[in-house]
């Protein structure tokens, strides 16, 4: 895998993605525990069914955010590689093969 420096962000930038970055692995977590906890059925669907909803909404505003902010600042790109931030520097990634 090879990676190289393609850009920047601004710390408020930054800051917006680490928000949807945590809010998913936030609610990846909470699928599973939802299975432990001692609710009734139908609340368990119900919780089940809002959290997926939250899940794909937060997808969307994660996929976004990368697709705007790389056609704002026009990062290379390549077929098959993906951009990932680092949160201490700012900088943005791109990994390919």
């Amino acid at each position: 895998m090879f990676k190289e420096k393609v850009g920047y962000v601004t710390d408020e930038e930054k800051k917006e993605i680490l928000r949807l970055y945590e809010r998913r692995i936030a609610l990846n977590e909470l699928l599973p525990a939802l299975t432990n906890m001692s609710l009734p059925e139908e609340e368990v669907e119900h919780v089940y069914e809002k959290i997926i909803h939250d899940v794909v909404k937060t997808k969307e505003q994660f996929d976004n955010w990368w697709a705007d902010t790389a056609k704002k600042y026009q990062w290379k790109s390549v077929e098959n590689g993906n951009w990932t931030i680092n949160f201490d520097t700012n900088e943005i990634i791109l990994n390919f093969a």
